[in-house]
């Protein structure tokens, strides 16, 4: 399965991973790749106890950027 995760970096230097789709998933790095390791494993984790005790796994369909006036 697929999901999107969003990656920021935070004022301390660390990246910061969160999936929307999982709200539960979060993970942080020192580096890009750290990060993007760790929340893929978090979600792995996530996903199977969902699993595990019979909740919904969540399929995503689709993304898309918006742009808006501010």
């Amino acid at each position: 399965m697929q999901y999107t995760v969003f990656i920021r970096k935070a004022p301390d230097g660390f990246y910061i991973a969160s999936c929307p789709l999982i709200p539960e998933a979060h993970a942080q790095g020192k580096t890009y790749e750290e990060c993007v390791a760790n929340i893929k494993e978090v979600l792995e984790l996530c996903l199977e106890f969902r699993r595990e005790r019979g909740e919904e796994i969540p399929e995503e369909i689709g993304t898309k950027q918006v742009t808006v006036a501010i």
